[in-house]
């Protein structure tokens, strides 16, 4: 697994992911936004998870409300960029506080079971920047 991007880092993140990306079949593709609170959207800190066949790619959380507009519009790119690409298979994995702490450090087996296992189909469009979402989308 190889995990990019720099913790609290939005754009160095979206850049170090893109390009961990490159010669991913990204309509087959599973992406999983990853965080450590429910129902806390609007302060959420997110890492991203995308496996495909052999590749598997982790950001470190640098993504969402938690890093400021920087962040907020990071995700949103990265949202567009994913759906742009084909990808059509987004899933979310709420992982507790007390262990997101130390999920970066876990062994690479371990970590994937553990996001395939916390994860759960999501609709992208949680994602997107709510200003920027199509009016039929806005919640």
């Amino acid at each position: 697994m190889e995990i990019v991007g720099l913790r609290g880092a939005p754009q160095e993140s979206l850049s170090a992911l893109k390009e961990a990306l490159k010669g991913v079949n990204l309509p087959e593709a599973v992406v999983t936004y990853v965080t450590d609170w429910q129902d806390q959207r609007d302060q959420a800190r997110y890492a991203v998870y995308v496996r495909e066949g052999r590749h598997q790619v982790l950001s470190l959380d640098a993504f969402g409300p938690r890093f400021g507009p920087q962040g907020v519009k990071a995700l949103d790119a990265l949202t567009r960029y994913l759906l742009e690409q084909g990808v059509n298979e987004f899933r979310e994995a709420v992982v507790p506080p007390s262990r997101y702490a130390a999920l970066f450090k876990l062994e690479e087996d371990e970590l994937a079971k553990l996001l395939v296992a916390a994860a759960n189909p999501a609709d992208p469009s949680l994602y997107l920047d709510p200003t920027r979402r199509p009016e039929g989308l806005r919640r």
